[in-house]
């Protein structure tokens, strides 16, 4: 049967709309009222829609899609465009594609309701894929294992072992070729990731939580293909050689309606059985592929978090030499095209004056001098380096937390309790003055004395809706 005769012709076209975030969590809200309820009332979803989505609903403007749903009822123009009305839009919108059927019962001409199979499954896709929940293994190896060998004590459900062994091993190999695929994936993105913080998280929270203890520890420990793989060939060995029991499994499968007649079900009876068998004979050769590429990930994002330390370093050893040139004309003017440096300094109890000891002058031989030829590529590298290290997203995390729930602040307000925190407050003061940031800066006279430093005097404020430009939304 062809797809689109078994569903509606304009089913996807919701995730295909300008308000495609609107439509998917109303979805969101379907498909929860759908688990929860056995009779889903239009009333009841109407109001489950509304607690759900009002944050969403508010400023938005569903009659302006008619590219995309043609053909809906004509009540909707001029609907009500109070919250209830772009509901009821939704949910006319979800009737017209196909994704729910609206029902009334005779007695009370109160509205129900139904949700198509097809719906859910889709519905159910959708929500898998934007949990971050991790997916639980679902043990296949031994589920097989199970299955065969509790056949043995009760005969009478020998086809339906044989059935869910042929499932479960299935379910088997596509696990393993996601978990291939999956690691490729994480490989890929560990070449890319340029931040040392995010390649920490990608490796420690996402791929050590969804693939190793998730997938990859259980196939190699408590559902390893060698535990219970002998086991199974023995059980399905013994079957195939045993004229009586492939008939047994033949006529059971006639009578359940899975096989036309005993000769097709002789036939795939012998199919599945070779099938399983030789899937455990040569599954552990994926999986020792699925090791390679388990191991060249983990050290590849080793690799990757040490070139990162070691290029943080090397930024600091760039200043230091860049610092030590600062005398020096060309790259003074350099920096003063590219930096906004201030100058600032504390005293503490080892600032106090020492009295000089005098010695006894010696003869000795002057120093030779030495004239280090000027690098402006020392300037240009460490402003990469800088940039690097020091993102955009960083910098407006830290004015982010700055702000914390008001929508301005100076630099008296802010807390500075290392060189990193200075860092990023200058970097910020830049920051502020570019059309994309979120926020604006102010510079004020004079400067702040903060935790020992002193900084110059600037109010920050947080840009409204509508005064960025594209990138930031409010």
């Amino acid at each position: 049967m062809a797809l689109f005769d078994r569903i509606p012709e304009r089913f996807f076209s919701i995730l295909a709309s300008p308000r495609q975030e609107i439509y998917v969590e109303a979805l969101f809200v379907l498909h929860r009222a759908f688990h929860t309820e056995l009779e889903i009332r239009r009333s009841e979803l109407t109001a489950m829609m509304i607690d759900s989505l009002e944050p969403l609903l508010i400023d938005a403007d569903l009659e302006d899609e008619e590219e995309f749903f043609e053909g809906s009822d004509t009540e909707e123009r001029g609907a009500d465009v109070s919250l209830s009305g772009k509901v009821q839009i939704l949910v006319r919108r979800l009737r017209d594609t196909g994704w729910l059927e609206i029902e009334m019962e005779n007695r009370s001409f109160e509205e129900f309701v139904i949700v198509p199979d097809y719906a859910v499954a889709v519905m159910d896709l959708l929500y898998d894929l934007s949990s971050d929940n991790v997916r639980e293994y679902d043990s296949y190896v031994y589920a097989t294992y199970a299955a065969l060998e509790n056949a043995a004590a009760n005969s009478d459900f020998m086809c339906a072992a044989l059935l869910a062994a042929n499932q479960n091993t299935e379910a088997l190999i596509t696990e393993l070729k996601s978990l291939y695929n999956n690691i490729r994936r994480y490989y890929q993105n560990a070449l890319k990731e340029i931040d040392v913080n995010e390649l920490l998280a990608d490796h420690f929270d996402v791929y050590r939580e969804q693939i190793v203890n998730a997938v990859y520890y259980p196939l190699k420990t408590i559902d390893s293909v060698p535990r219970f793989r002998h086991a199974i060939q023995k059980v399905l060995r013994d079957w195939l050689e045993n004229e009586p029991v492939l008939d047994m499994i033949a006529e059971q499968g006639v009578s359940r309606r899975v096989f036309e007649n005993e000769e097709d079900g002789r036939k795939q009876t012998i199919d599945m059985i070779n099938f399983i068998s030789d899937t455990y004979d040569n599954i552990e050769d994926t999986i020792g592929r699925i090791d390679v590429r388990h191991a060249e990930y983990t050290r590849a994002s080793i690799d990757r978090i040490r070139y990162f330390l070691n290029t943080d370093r090397s930024a600091r050893g760039r200043l230091v030499d860049l610092l030590r040139e600062s005398g020096n004309g060309r790259i003074a003017e350099v920096m003063e095209e590219n930096l906004t440096a201030f100058s600032h300094g504390y005293a503490d109890r080892r600032s106090l004056y020492n009295r000089i000891k005098r010695t006894r002058r010696t003869e000795g031989k002057p120093l030779a001098i030495e004239e280090k030829a000027a690098d402006p590529g020392l300037v240009s590298g460490f402003l990469s380096d800088v940039r690097k290290q020091y993102s955009n997203r960083r910098i407006d995390a830290f004015v982010d937390r700055c702000f914390g729930v008001g929508d301005e602040f100076t630099t008296a307000d802010v807390q500075i309790g290392s060189d990193e925190g200075f860092i990023l407050f200058l970097l910020a003061t830049l920051r502020g003055t570019e059309k994309r940031a979120p926020f604006t800066v102010q510079f004020r006279e004079g400067n702040k004395g903060r935790g020992g430093y002193s900084l110059p005097d600037v109010l920050f404020r947080r840009k409204k809706t509508g005064e960025r430009n594209g990138e930031f939304n409010v």
